[in-house]
């Protein structure tokens, strides 16, 4: 999962057969739907995030 997630955040994406492969193996067409637009919208929010400096309130700590 964590090797499909830094896939999908390359610039370009770099999703290969094999990879789409074990993933629709391991997970529904559904799960992947929803674990793929999760990862997306983690991309954007770090993006938009590095775009506008916006740096880590702490909360994890």
């Amino acid at each position: 999962m964590i090797e499909y997630a830094e896939s999908l955040t390359m610039t370009p994406t770099t999703i290969d057969d094999d990879l789409r492969g074990r993933m629709q193996a391991e997970f529904s067409k559904k799960q992947l739907a929803e674990l793929t637009h999760f990862i997306a919208v983690e991309n954007l929010r770090a993006r938009f995030n590095r775009g506008f400096d916006i740096q880590p309130e702490g909360y994890s700590s």
